[in-house]
């Protein structure tokens, strides 16, 4: 018993003297010339695939402790605004680590060479064969944006923007190189960060007079302040990247990510003012009256007594129509206003040698030039890039987008008052006696509607308190100023996007050596859209069965899923005239999409709820799904940066594809010349530059 005791006690302290030294304690301290200790520097054991294996930092007065795990291992230290230093760690227990400021810099001369993404690949800019153009953001600072549609407008060769309208949230019309279509959309597509920003389409819904084409625009969903760059892609380029969406041209969106250095933070905002221009001059109140007096008097010889429209006779014998037709209205002007944004904006950014991030959110609240309108919209901004060691990088967006539009019930508030009789009344005026017998009319309050018309002409529809039988249309027209204040349509919608990827050096690090790098990406973009809208019965002088005190209510969602996998190859040859660059990437899509909406009439008590219970007049509901698969696959050759060769086929499956053809195949080949690179080319460099 006492060997057996005695043997374990050996093994016991054989194991304890390899645990100590597998570990041991090092200290040491970290300072600069310049400033002295460094305080709360970043020092960190890193094995040889450059992973953290653990990490101290140093006190007030520099100094650190730590137990290392491997001294095979080695020391990095680090701190913003210095030199990264890298030690090994061997036998030294006790270190005495200098640090050198960043702005600190040996003479050399240093070649750079700009590059930018083309077809999935990272190649200079002077070897790009496809028609494209690039809008660096950073070289509009200062200019006031409020989507980019404003920042590319006039920028880009070919490219003609047009506001849809002047209502809120309306967005934009594009078309690159005047690409037209009868029936089909022409926009070109919108790709967000190598991701399409969708423009669900919410006419589905149907429901009661919605303005299909007042959508969301979906470029209203990126914030200016968190663009980058802008890249247009215009020939046949585009639809072999993108395969048939890309038909139209393709706009590139890059935002901006975090980088290392301190903490920054910007606060921006930003006011702009709109206005209706002025429009065709109108005629006020008597000069209304004169003029249809002229074209139904005259013709027929008519006297004042013997027309049968009592709106524009001036009756003082008739009271409640002299009292609402005597009027100079100006319905153009009492209908719009002076239009204002406010644009709020906060970004954070920073970051150390392991992981940068920017958080950024926008806030802006716009009224339109139409009273009653207002937009309210909260746009949040999330990057974080984590480099696990110098092969394998992780990184993360998520975006988040709330829009809340108060608009008119009718989108064409305006033409109605264009159409309105300019001497009608806003509101409605009511005739009594006063105590000296002489009478007066006084306002009510409540808006005026035209009472409903009468069965045939004559003055008698005068005597019973109708509206004369050829005022018809102006009875549809209704009162504009009460419409855009009683009735409304209120939309909002959420869209959150979360993207995930990884990249993996698998080969090398460098240009210098063979490289083989894959990244893998997981995209979700969830999006609500709902409306509810309600037309009171007070605007209108229909009766119950002709259907009043209209509700509606709709609601779309949709949710997609995507996931990509990309391998890029790039040979290292001894001949570095020879660049040769492979990509071949596939990505799956799944989407599910639902949709209900329902319409009543009847909903009275001063409720306007669109959820409460009336007469249904309309009901539906649906669901979809759908499922693409993209192939892609890139070839890129460069001889000396002189001559390149581009080749990208993209192949597009999708269920939405007719039976028999559900692939479809989209090829792009692409030529350059730097014609400025031959030799014969040298006198005419001081002239031209590049050709």
């Amino acid at each position: 018993m006492n060997n057996i005791k005695f043997l374990l006690t050996l093994v016991l302290c054989f194991f304890c003297a390899l645990a100590a030294n597998a570990q041991k304690r090092i200290s040491g301290r970290v300072w600069s010339k310049a400033d002295g200790p460094i305080v709360m520097a970043y020092v960190v054991e890193q094995d040889k695939n450059n992973r953290n294996v653990t990490a101290a930092q140093t006190d007030a007065n520099g100094n650190f402790s730590m137990v290392v795990k491997n001294p095979a291992n080695r020391l990095r230290v680090s701190y913003i605004g210095y030199q990264t230093k890298i030690l090994p760690i061997g036998a030294n227990a006790r270190f005495n680590i200098e640090l050198i400021d960043k702005n600190t810099f040996k003479s050399a001369e240093v070649t750079t060479t700009r590059k930018t993404r083309s077809n999935g690949l990272v190649i200079p800019e002077r070897e790009i064969s496809t028609a494209q153009q690039t809008l660096d953001m950073d070289q509009m600072a200062g200019l006031s944006f409020e989507t980019a549609a404003d920042a590319l407008q006039g920028e880009i060769a070919g490219l003609d923007i047009v506001s849809n309208s002047g209502n809120l949230g309306s967005g934009s019309s594009m078309r690159l190189r005047g690409v037209t279509s009868i029936n089909g959309n022409q926009n070109p597509l919108i790709v967000v960060d190598g991701y399409i920003l969708e423009d669900y389409d919410n006419s589905s819904l149907e429901l009661d007079n919605m303005d299909n084409q007042e959508q969301f625009a979906t470029l209203l969903q990126v914030a200016p302040e968190d663009i980058a760059s802008i890249k247009v892609l215009k020939d046949a380029s585009a639809t072999a990247i993108w395969g048939a969406r890309g038909s139209n041209g393709v706009i590139e969106i890059t935002t901006r990510r975090g980088a290392r250095g301190k903490t920054k933070v910007n606060f921006n905002y930003r006011f702009s003012g709109s206005w209706q221009p002025s429009g065709m001059k109108m005629l006020d109140g008597d000069g209304y009256t004169m003029m249809l007096k002229e074209a139904y008097h005259n013709p027929r010889m008519l006297t004042e007594e013997q027309s049968s429209i009592a709106e524009i006779m001036y009756l003082t014998s008739h009271p409640s129509y002299y009292g609402n037709y005597n009027k100079n209205t100006d319905w153009v002007k009492e209908v719009t206003q002076f239009g204002q944004t406010h644009q709020y904006g906060v970004s954070v950014s920073g970051g150390g040698e392991k992981a940068v991030f920017r958080v950024s959110g926008t806030y802006d609240h716009e009224t339109g030039t139409i009273i009653k309108q207002s937009l309210n919209r909260l746009t949040t901004l999330m990057n974080l890039d984590y480099w696990v060691s110098d092969r394998i990088k992780f990184s993360s967006t998520f975006s988040l987008t709330y829009t809340k539009n108060n608009k008119n019930y009718d989108s064409g508030i305006l033409g109605r008052a264009y159409k309105a009789m300019p001497n009608m009344s806003i509101n409605r005026y009511e005739y009594r006696e006063t105590a000296d017998g002489v009478g007066e009319y006084f306002d009510t309050g409540e808006y005026f509607i035209m009472p409903p018309r009468a069965s045939s002409s004559g003055l008698v529809g005068a005597n019973s308190g109708r509206t004369s039988y050829y005022l018809n249309d102006m009875i549809t027209n209704g009162n504009p100023v009460a419409i855009a204040n009683l009735a409304w349509q209120h939309e909002s919608t959420y869209t959150i996007k979360p993207q995930f990827n990884i990249e993996y050096k698998l080969l090398g690090k460098s240009d210098d050596e063979t490289e083989l790098n894959y990244r893998g990406d997981v995209y979700m973009n969830a999006y609500t859209y709902s409306s509810q809208s309600y037309y009171p019965g007070s605007l209108t002088s229909d009766t119950w069965s002709d259907g009043i005190y209209k509700t509606s209510n709709g609601e779309n969602k949709n949710l997609e899923f995507t996931t990509r996998h990309q391998l890029t190859f790039h040979p290292h040859f001894a001949n570095t005239d020879h660049q040769l660059q492979v990509l071949g990437r596939f990505e799956i899509t799944s989407t599910n999409s639902t949709s209900q909406s329902h319409s009543t009439t009847g909903v009275t008590g001063g409720i306007t709820d669109p959820t409460v219970n009336g007469y249904l007049t309309g009901s539906s509901s649906g669901t979809g799904k759908s499922h693409r698969a993209a192939g892609t696959g890139s070839i890129h050759y460069a001889f000396g940066s002189k001559y390149i060769f581009d080749f990208t086929l993209r192949a597009d499956g999708s269920t939405r594809f007719g039976s028999g053809n559900k692939w479809g195949f989209f090829p792009g080949v692409s030529g350059r010349w730097n014609i400025s690179d031959e030799k014969f080319f040298k006198p005419l460099r001081g002239v031209i530059s590049m050709l």
